[in-house]
């Protein structure tokens, strides 16, 4: 996605560098690990996949929370009380319940925190944020299958200042464990993490800039929920996909590309199972946009499968982006839309300003950089809700919401149905 949001806050200086260099991450045989890759730097970290059931979004403004779909955990929002039914708790026709899924596009949307209500703004789809108190209560309770096969109830209790509350038990109360992660200690991460079967947080990933892409399984939809070996990219991190490509081994004119910022726009898909092994697809390359603005150029040469758990490609590094901040202190004000994906009639935008603020502009770009949308919008700080006016008809797509201050841009994905 082509778009010059960071002109204002970054002096940018562009060199091409480099040549292609072949690597190897490995997963595992059975594919029991996952692996956090730095294009520039290689590994950056692994971890079991199976060492946690719950991750806990450790932003500022985060509230989802991701399951660990892959190693058989499922999760329903339970229909028949909200948080009064704690102690009664009946689990009849949980057959009929549809499950909860984490999105497989956006790490923003767990399974829990991504059924929000669309007609409410601050709803959490777990519970309600507070304006006054700027903290979220929990209304909601849900019942969750390990992998293990134990069921338990689970109660997301509140979020207040950095710590997330929460408590599960067996079904029929028993074992109660009240617990709590602080998403303190998990500064510049992206999630913090809690396994149910051990009643213990798990620290497992890098630091959120210290990598680009999550080779791992993840829960698919193709159409029906189903686990894939793949790669997603990390949050702030762009790909372009050009498959059918002749040229693709000397294909270097990203400028012409399309980034999305979809984490599964790598996925699954890249190659196939021929019975025996798995082949590649030809003429297919991937260039990626890291947070700092380097362009790479990623091409696969070969899958495994769940022997090794290896995927072999060959990085080229086509564009070094060397990035000084300005000399005026960077903040970064909060920046959520409800819903999402979204109708432009139904669309809020939920911004939470600094102190500092003195005048802030809202922008909606489309994939191609233009400019759709612009506004000026509150200036005071706090939690202000923006909406579109009625007349603009934004047609189905993906959009790149920003609001720009005087010393920081705040973004954030949006789509259109």
């Amino acid at each position: 996605m082509r778009i010059t949001l960071l002109a204002a806050a970054w002096a940018v200086s562009l060199k091409v560098s480099a040549q292609a260099v072949n690597d190897v991450v490995s997963i595992g045989a059975g594919y029991t690990d996952q692996a956090w890759y730095s294009l520039q730097n290689g590994i950056q970290g692994t971890a079991p996949k199976n060492n946690w059931d719950l991750a806990f979004d450790v932003s500022t403004m985060g509230s989802t929370v991701l399951i660990n779909s892959v190693t058989g955990t499922t999760l329903w929002k339970y229909p028949k009380n909200d948080t009064a039914g704690w102690a009664s708790i009946d689990t009849n026709g949980l057959a009929t319940w549809a499950p909860h899924w984490n999105s497989d596009t956006s790490w923003a949307y767990g399974a829990i925190g991504r059924y929000a209500n669309p007609a409410n703004p601050f709803d959490f789809d777990w519970g309600v944020y507070d304006l006054t108190t700027h903290s979220v209560k929990g209304d909601s309770l849900y019942i969750i299958k390990l992998a293990n096969g134990d069921f338990k109830k689970l109660w997301i209790q509140s979020i207040v200042g950095t710590v997330v509350s929460f408590k599960y038990a067996n079904l029929d109360g028993s074992s109660l464990q009240n617990a709590s992660l602080n998403k303190a200690s998990y500064t510049g991460k992206n999630f913090g993490y809690y396994s149910m079967q051990n009643n213990d947080t798990v620290d497992r990933e890098p630091v959120s800039n210290n990598w680009d892409l999550l080779f791992t399984q993840h829960t698919a939809f193709i159409p029906t929920p189903y686990t894939v070996t793949g790669v997603l990219s990390n949050k702030g991190v762009q790909v372009a996909k050009r498959d059918y490509d002749a040229a693709y081994l000397t294909d270097n004119n990203y400028s012409t590309a399309t980034f999305y910022p979809a984490i599964n726009t790598i996925g699954h898909d890249w190659k196939r199972f021929t019975g025996t092994s798995y082949a590649v697809q030809d003429s297919l390359l991937y260039f990626i946009k890291c947070k700092n603005g380097d362009i790479w150029k990623l091409i696969f040469t070969g899958f495994e499968g769940s022997s090794t758990g290896n995927y072999l490609f060959s990085k080229e590094k086509l564009l070094t982006a060397s990035a000084v901040p300005q000399t005026k202190a960077s903040t970064d004000p909060s920046l959520v839309l409800y819903p999402n994906p979204a109708t432009t009639a139904t669309l809020n935008i939920v911004y939470d300003l600094p102190a500092d603020q003195t005048s802030a502009t809202l922008n909606i770009f489309d994939i191609t950089g233009k400019t759709v949308y612009t506004t000026n919008i509150s200036g005071n700080a706090g939690l202000h809700v923006a909406n579109l006016p009625a007349n603009l008809q934004l047609l189905p797509g993906m959009y790149i919401v920003t609001v720009n201050g005087e010393n920081y841009t705040s973004r954030q994905t949006l789509i259109i149905q």
